[in-house]
């Protein structure tokens, strides 16, 4: 199992309209707005996260995309956590163009987090002030400059179970290391406040699912997974998740690492207990990455 904690650096007045999000500008929400953090802020988080057990650390801002004075002090805080902690570094800013993308892989960010959200057919539906090949596009450029790629979504956002099976195909086809799959939690103040959240049931088909198209990715339980899984979480990581956001989420609560960590021991679940444990490798052929040990077996072809 791999450990990942995120930080909400720069938290609200994005001005992308995302109906599942409470950090848009376009909707009267009760989430915290702030600029990014001071260095020490962000190391603090990281440090926590280090005690954690966690080996994962994913610094997240809201925006469209980050302007120069932003990037610049990402890098900064890329820098200090990774020379002060240890932690594998990742970062998700919204579309990034190859200069951009080109600079966080120089500066060590091991992945780069940017999830297509849901299939295309459904996406025109949940956002308007960017396309679903811009994301697409970012996600190439990620990989164009060297990093590894978190890539996921959000499911419970009114698609149909055709349209879920499109979207992990969808993802599969970009080659993500790591797949995260967040449960809608319904934000009140956004256009999705009043929509069903998915069953328990579903929730397991889903990551089934994801894990027959997805055999050699991460599936990274996240976002949701309280509201929607319950006490049937562990039911998740035995349908073939095997990794984990662990403490909270960008501004919904979750629930404790050591509760986390209880649950995996129950479990037997080892869980990864350094950076880079569970790297993953590049066939001869060059043509798809595996995991060294995710504990599942993945075909050869």
């Amino acid at each position: 199992m791999e450990l990942e904690s995120l930080l909400n650096a720069k938290s609200g007045a994005c001005p992308e309209d995302c109906a599942f999000c409470s950090q848009s500008a376009r909707f009267e929400t009760d989430a915290d707005v702030y600029a990014f953090l001071d260095v020490d802020e962000v190391l603090d988080a990281a440090r926590a996260t280090r005690a954690a057990g966690a080996t994962q650390f994913c610094i997240v801002v809201a925006v469209r995309g980050p302007e120069e004075r932003l990037l610049r002090r990402v890098l900064e805080a890329v820098e200090v956590v990774r020379s002060e902690t240890g932690l594998e570094v990742a970062c998700s800013l919204g579309l990034i163009d190859q200069a951009q993308a080109d600079r966080l892989a120089a500066a060590g960010v091991r992945r780069y987090n940017h999830n297509l959200e849901t299939s295309r057919a459904v996406f025109s539906r949940i956002c308007t002030t960017h396309t679903y090949d811009d994301r697409v596009e970012t996600a190439r450029r990620a990989l164009g400059a060297g990093m590894e790629l978190c890539c996921g979504g959000i499911l419970g956002l009114g698609e149909t179970l055709e349209q879920r099976v499109d979207f992990a195909f969808e993802l599969a086809e970009l080659g993500p290391c790591e797949v995260p799959i967040n449960f809608l939690d319904p934000r009140p103040g956004t256009p999705l406040a009043d929509e069903a959240v998915l069953s328990p049931r579903e929730a397991l088909q889903a990551i089934a699912l994801f894990r027959l198209v997805l055999p050699s990715a991460w599936l990274r339980l996240a976002g949701g997974r309280e509201l929607v899984l319950g006490e049937l979480q562990s039911m998740g990581l035995l349908a073939g998740a095997n990794a984990l956001i662990v403490g909270n989420y960008l501004t919904t609560v979750g629930r404790s690492a050591a509760e986390d960590r209880a649950l995996l021991d129950a479990l037997g679940m080892p869980v990864a207990d350094g950076p880079g444990e569970g790297r993953f490798m590049v066939d001869e052929a060059g043509a798809h990455a595996r995991p060294a040990r995710v504990g599942i077996p993945v075909r050869a072809d």
